[in-house]
């Protein structure tokens, strides 16, 4: 049992670091206060929006995303600590939902991803309560709402 355990929670810790992705700050400078993985865990999203497939099927692979965020940053957070900078896996479904339906060119995924991380570093009203929810549903739900907002810019000023 034990061995289901462990091996358990590092699927679920490699998961929700994307990786171990979230874990690299942590180790590449000397000081904790350094919380660069959610750049790295945006990096990585956006660097998969570019080969995900295009249509209907990008909702469906954004959708499974989410879901996947939610149920894994739960677990992780047993292990760690509540919206623990070292779980990704949100930053990664929040660029998919900011590159949703936007066009696959340089400049409007670089709006995308800019606004992104903007909007998921100074939280709005929007990503201060959703944050508050419970569990893997706050971890996750800021930054999706920090790409719906991405998003609509984006459009707005690019596509």
């Amino acid at each position: 049992m034990t061995f289901f355990h462990t091996t358990g929670r590092w699927v679920v810790l490699g998961l929700a670091t994307v990786g171990f992705v979230g874990w690299a700050p942590y180790h590449l400078v000397p000081f904790r206060k350094f919380k660069g993985g959610g750049l790295l865990g945006t990096l990585v999203g956006w660097g998969l929006v570019w080969i995900l497939p295009a249509g209907p099927w990008y909702g469906v692979w954004t959708f499974l995303m989410i879901a996947l965020a939610i149920i894994v940053s739960h677990r992780a957070e047993t292990y760690l600590t509540h919206d623990d900078p070292r779980i990704v896996i949100d930053e990664v479904a929040g660029m998919w939902v900011a590159a949703w339906g936007v066009a696959r060119e340089p400049v409007p995924l670089i709006t995308a991803f800019v606004a992104f991380r903007a909007l998921d570093v100074f939280k709005g009203p929007w990503g201060r309560a959703a944050a508050r929810l419970p569990g893997g549903w706050g971890i996750v739900a800021d930054d999706i709402a920090a790409g719906l907002v991405a998003n609509c810019l984006t459009r707005l000023f690019v596509a």
